[in-house]
């Protein structure tokens, strides 16, 4: 078994990339159930990512905010263009925009 920093010391030029986890990486790597890195807490992540980018967009959450809620890639890629889909709008939870 390997890991990427394994390559560290064969690379020539490096970067790393500083981000918040919850926004830009949710790994699987454990089975369902367990309390980090698994399909549970990825969807959690993507559904919480969602509902922010609905109330920057000037939406107000409504329903079980626990819920799984998505925006497919082909609405908005990075929570680009949803003022005019939520604006001023209700939107209850679970949603699939």
């Amino acid at each position: 078994e390997s890991f990427i920093f394994d390559i560290f010391p064969l690379s020539e030029r490096m970067a790393v990339l500083d981000a918040l986890r919850e926004q830009e990486f949710a790994p699987v790597k454990n089975a369902p159930g367990s309390p980090s890195d698994s399909p549970d807490t990825a969807r959690s992540y993507i559904s919480k990512q969602a509902q922010t980018w609905v109330v920057e967009a000037g939406g107000k959450l409504a329903g079980d905010l626990e819920s799984i809620c998505e925006i497919s890639p082909l609405t908005s890629y990075g929570g680009e263009g949803l003022d005019g889909l939520v604006k001023g709008k209700d939107i209850s939870c679970p949603f699939l925009l």
